[in-house]
């Protein structure tokens, strides 16, 4: 088993999940605090209000669906089930959600310096731009057209509607052996 992955077990994924979530709590307290410190000192104006308390929902926002996915299942005998989705698999929502947290204490930081720093928070909608255009839009719209099935006649192609049908009828002569026309009853 060289190149395969173990699986891990469910103790194992419970533990990885409350070091990882205990890492990103520290992060944004940690990050909060020397913010709140600092800019107690430099003077708060409405602009930093409201990009810090932005800020802050955000970074709650994130640390809640990440708890929220961690959360282990117990059974009634009070044994692990589950231990919640595998926080540190690669690829998985839970990177975006750890990458918005970290982008987003990276320029609370940064913001303490100079209040440009801020536009750095533009980088998680363009990267959820990039996504969508990527993964749906792109595929989307330049999806090859769907090969049509060929008719069991051979050759003909497929009929559009019975208006063309009844053109086609009218220019070839087909039917009757008598031209149609709107006097001809029969």
């Amino acid at each position: 088993m060289a190149g395969k992955q173990m699986a891990k077990g469910e103790k194992e994924i419970l533990a990885d999940n409350s070091a990882t979530l205990k890492l990103y709590k520290n992060m944004i307290s940690v990050t909060l605090l020397v913010y709140a410190v600092i800019k107690w000192i430099q003077g708060f104006s409405w602009f930093h209000v409201v990009l810090s308390l932005s800020a802050g929902v955000g970074l709650s926002l994130s640390y809640g669906s990440l708890s929220s996915a961690a959360k282990p299942s117990y059974g009634p005998g009070g044994n692990l089930i589950s231990g919640g989705t595998d926080l540190n698999m690669e690829g998985g929502i839970s990177d975006y959600f750890k990458d918005i947290i970290m982008v987003t204490c990276a320029c609370l930081l940064l913001s303490l310096i100079s209040d440009y720093f801020w536009y750095l928070w533009l980088v998680i909608p363009a990267f959820a731009l990039y996504k969508l255009w990527s993964s749906v839009i792109k595929p989307w719209i330049f999806a090859p057209a769907p090969e049509v099935p060929q008719q069991a006649g051979g050759n003909e192609p497929p009929r559009k509607g019975m208006r063309q049908t009844k053109q086609r009828k009218q220019a070839s002569g087909v039917g009757s052996g008598q031209p149609m026309s709107a006097f001809n009853l029969r």
